[in-house]
């Protein structure tokens, strides 16, 4: 930033050989040291509309800091004050700046010529109440280097555009403080409009490696980029910690919700390796990456808010966690048109009286329209999410979703409270493509309902095993999707219920296929084996076909229901064995396998018919409950009951019963 004239025109300047710069003093001031006696001063006051007013004073900011004795790399110098007026005292290696608001607002504002401060030393900002403001910026081109200790009792906004710095083993302790290498105009600062940047690049950067804390405010980091080492802790127990990248960003209030990304550019980049504290917590930028710790828990012990938002790309990484957790688990976004969650990643959204919700490339189904949707989501194998209720509540919600393709590989859950609660909602969706290989999902409650996981890409095959990892680097789109067996049966065992779901028109036709033993791999088996009744949900706009092999079977005392709906219609050339449950269709069915053990119901009235072959579709001891319709010839083995009120159409053929079956009802 080229060196300007300060809008206080009632100062010059002198060189102090200390400090080795030009420094503006009043004009009443002498241009030179005197060995005794008092050092003549005055202090300069400005209102909002910059009109100055000196009045004499002991002590003036020129003459302080000045003729103030002063270590090698000094306190701050060179001090101008533009809005209200400031008082600057040099006390060895402290440095304490007494400030009046202007007129005609709660805010003033102090142009200096360099603003930093070397180990061992302390700048402390004494303002009128805790709500004040002091708006400083450095006018020549100077970094900032903060390596001592900066307090104050009200907020700070400090402004350099050649960059940042809060040292190792800094501390950085006010009621609330904002840094930005992006400029502040004339304008705004003697408006106390705390806007910043110009809409391009700044090669300077904000960068903590030392201690923040802002007691009862937000602390506010922007600039192009802005970073924070590993041992970095940037705390706002009484507020919110938020870093920002971008070119032009305006603070207009308090929090998440106050702060504006008016101009950002995907070189804005933000990078979290240090730990940030808050009642919430964000990061914007064009690109992210977050390994660190983040920990937002509000004052009231619920779990806290956290959004990481990217334009282009968001990555947690490494070991980075993210705890928003509580007495209910708190929110957790992480947005962006990439989004990746790897290596030993944590995401905790668990609260002891009910799960939280978190938010990975997208909101349920991708359907919030004032939730940003990703491209293409990873979640990584070695990775986890919880959102679980601990003690007594409901499990939360945990979405991870892409419009394109979604690879979630890691752990995730949702689970009911172990005192009592429902399971949670889980959803791993790509809209075109999914591949879930090898993960484990947990909606499941010890005493409570079944939680669910929904899987809904545009076509899906489920097939035997655990289903092959698609090709591919971390971001590249895909055009298949493939679920394995062993996938749902893990998730229905553990106490979650599963629905599959596909639409027409999303990049393929809608289709579920669930292979048979022709098929390449062999047949699925999927099976509920213990905890209990479980659900097995299919659905779409297309057509569901199960091929002959394959087998959905609940066990004694562990019934499995099964849902088909089917626009397109349903075939069924496998086994359903719901061992007790119901089997539910929606649309036109057509048997060639066999339904046994349980309810057989329909929601529309749609026919379900005997296809092809003579004796080869078996109802094997079932009922049949509302609103069939039932044409064609089916094979009767034990007892087939009849609820109240159903006729059978036999128009379309004859009813044969085995041999092996009881003929204890024969309709005909």
């Amino acid at each position: 930033m080229p060196r300007r004239a300060s809008l206080n025109h009632v100062f010059r300047t002198i060189w102090n050989p200390t400090l080795g710069v030009m420094v503006a003093v009043a004009e009443i001031c002498s241009g030179g040291a005197r060995s005794g006696g008092t050092r003549r001063s005055a202090r300069i006051h400005l209102d909002a509309s910059g009109a100055p007013v000196l009045r004499r004073l002991a002590l003036s900011i020129g003459v302080a800091i000045a003729w103030g004795a002063a270590p090698a790399l000094a306190n701050p110098g060179g001090a101008v004050a533009i809005v209200g007026q400031a008082t600057l005292v040099n006390q060895g290696n402290k440095l304490t700046v007494t400030t009046q608001n202007g007129a005609t607002g709660n805010y003033s504002a102090i142009n200096w010529q360099s603003f930093s401060i070397p180990a061992g030393s302390t700048t402390y900002f004494q303002q009128p109440n805790a709500t004040s403001t002091s708006i400083n910026r450095v006018v020549t081109n100077t970094p900032s280097l903060l390596f001592g200790t900066l307090g104050s009792n009200g907020n700070l906004v400090l402004v350099n555009q050649s960059g940042i710095t809060v040292g190792a083993g800094a501390v950085v302790d006010t009621a609330g403080f904002t840094a930005s290498s992006l400029r502040m105009s004339d304008a705004d600062a003697l408006a106390g409009r705390l806007r910043f940047g110009d809409g391009t690049a700044s090669s300077a950067a904000v960068s903590v490696q030392g201690s923040v804390l802002a007691r009862s405010g937000d602390v506010v980091l922007m600039g192009s980029s802005v970073d924070t080492g590993r041992d970095a802790l940037i705390q706002a127990p009484n507020g919110s910690t938020i870093l920002a990248a971008g070119r032009q960003i305006e603070l207009t209030g308090r929090g998440l919700e106050g702060i504006s990304l008016q101009v950002q550019a995907p070189a804005d980049s933000a990078l979290n390796l240090g730990t940030l504290q808050g009642d919430a917590v964000g990061i914007f930028a064009g690109t992210l990456r977050h390994s660190g710790v983040i920990q937002a828990t509000t004052a009231s012990l619920d779990g806290g808010k956290v959004v990481l938002k990217a334009a282009t790309d968001a990555y947690v990484e490494g070991a980075g966690r993210i705890e928003a957790t509580g007495t209910t688990g708190g929110a957790v976004d992480v947005l962006g048109n990439r989004v990746a969650v790897t290596d030993q990643a944590v995401i905790d959204a668990s609260g002891a009286q009910g799960g939280g919700t978190v938010r990975i490339g997208g909101d349920y189904q991708g359907r919030n329209p004032d939730i940003q949707n990703a491209s293409v989501t990873y979640f990584g194998p070695q990775a986890s999410i919880k959102a679980d209720a601990t003690i007594n509540g409901d499990g939360g919600k945990v979405i991870v979703w892409a419009d394109d393709t979604t690879r979630a590989y890691g752990r995730i859950s949702a689970r009911g409270g172990v005192d009592g609660g429902n399971g949670g909602l889980i959803e791993t969706s790509g809209k075109i493509a999914l591949d879930v290989a090898g993960s484990r999902v947990d909606a499941s409650a010890s005493k409570g309902s079944n939680g669910q996981w929904l899987l809904d890409p545009s076509n899906v095959t489920v097939v035997h095993g655990t289903s092959g990892a698609l090709t591919g680097g971390l971001f590249d789109p895909a055009s298949s999707s493939n679920i394995g067996d062993a996938q749902i049966n893990t998730a229905l065992n553990n106490g979650t219920d599963v629905t599959i779901q596909t639409s027409a028109g999303t990049g393929g036709t809608g289709l579920i296929v669930v292979n048979g033993s022709a098929d390449s791999g062999g047949a699925v088996a999927i099976s509920n084996t213990s905890g209990g009744a479980r659900s097995l949900n299919m659905s779409t706009a297309g057509t569901i076909n199960i091929h002959a092999g394959a087998t959905m079977a609940g066990s004694t005392g562990n019934a499995l229901n099964v849902t088909l709906s089917a626009t397109g219609g349903n075939t069924i050339f496998g086994t359903i064995d719901n061992s007790g449950g119901t089997t539910t269709l929606t649309g036109a069915s057509a048997l060639n396998g066999t339904i046994r053990n349980g309810t057989l119901v329909s929601t529309d009235g749609a026919p379900l018919t005997a296809n092809y072959y003579y004796g080869t579709a078996i109802l094997d001891g079932v009922t049949f409950g509302s609103n069939l319709n039932v044409n064609g010839y089916f094979s009767i083995y034990n007892d087939l009951t009849l609820a109240n009120g159903i006729s059978v159409n036999q128009d379309d053929g004859s009813w044969y019963f085995s041999s092996a079956g009881t003929r204890s009802r024969q309709v005909v």
